[in-house]
């Protein structure tokens, strides 16, 4: 992130994507460089190996997501670019469910469900992370992992720490299921469906993208279902039952949906930006 702005500063570049929230007062602040908004299209999550345990009991699950500070990691690592995600696709999504189980951040509470799970604290968490990436949910995943470790670790838990650059080996291991009991993951639509969010995450185990290894059989009903029906309004509140009932089996947790940043200098023009990066460059113009 650092290099690139530097590269922007002296006119090695002209442009870049995925703008370090931190970053973005500084670029505002001269006059020969502009910010683009990119539409919120994405979402940030905390994925769980529901294999691993003691993350097959659905109280821990439920202990870790009331253990994760969520608002401030939002409100620390992305400039006010962002909210707190309740569910696996952003509210803009037919489909989106206003009243799904939410966990909010309470340690207390999470000490008292590992109890209740009959476990004692502090219990062990493998904690994976990316390292030489940034993403447009998660502009720094090092940043969301150490608070998330931080509210954790305050929780009852004691996070383990651990690491590896993006591709191949983070990615990797995520698909061979050896990422650890949590790991940071996140996913920008491809178009604007339900299908392209919670059906991509759940409707099989080929497709659970870290979340988990084994697909609930009442959510996959409800999406293979929604995939079929042809009725726009029964269509929209399937993918809500699907998303009330993904939130209450809890796979993993969903915390931000953010509004990406591109920086370019002041005399590039008519980039338009995309929800799914899919950028025209025909009409962009250069000022010499």
């Amino acid at each position: 992130n650092a290099a690139r702005l530097q590269a922007l500063q002296t006119g090695e570049i002209q442009g870049y994507d995925l703008v370090e929230p931190q970053d973005i007062e500084t670029i505002e602040g001269d006059e020969n460089l502009q910010v683009l908004d990119r539409p919120a299209f994405n979402v940030a999550y905390v994925g769980f190996n529901l294999a691993m345990k003691p993350l097959d009991n659905q109280l821990v699950r439920q202990a870790i997501a009331h253990g994760l500070d969520r608002q401030a990691v939002v409100d620390n690592f992305y400039a006010g670019r962002a909210e707190v995600a309740t569910q696996f696709m952003p509210p803009e999504v037919v489909g989106y469910a206003e009243d799904v189980p939410t966990y909010d951040y309470d340690p207390a509470r999470a000490r008292e469900l590992l109890q209740e799970a009959g476990l004692t604290p502090p219990v062990r968490l493998d904690f994976w992370y990316p390292t030489d990436v940034s993403r447009p949910y998660m502009p720094d995943p090092q940043r969301n992992f150490e608070a998330f470790a931080a509210s954790l670790n305050e929780s009852g838990f004691r996070v383990v720490p651990h690491s590896a650059p993006w591709n191949p080996d983070y990615l990797g291991r995520v698909d061979a299921g050896t990422a650890g009991h949590l790991r940071l993951l996140g996913w920008t639509g491809d178009y604007g469906d339900a299908d392209n969010f919670i059906g991509t995450f759940f409707q099989s185990p080929q497709k659970a993208w870290g979340t988990t290894t084994a697909p609930n059989q009442e959510v996959v009903d409800l999406l293979n279902e929604a995939e079929r029906e042809t009725e726009e309004a029964t269509r929209e509140e399937l993918y809500m039952d699907a998303n009330r009932a993904i939130m209450e089996w809890l796979p993993g947790v969903p915390y931000a949906h953010s509004r990406p940043a591109l920086a370019f200098t002041a005399n590039i023009s008519g980039y338009e930006p995309s929800p799914t990066t899919n950028e025209s460059f025909a009409t962009v113009s250069i000022e010499e």
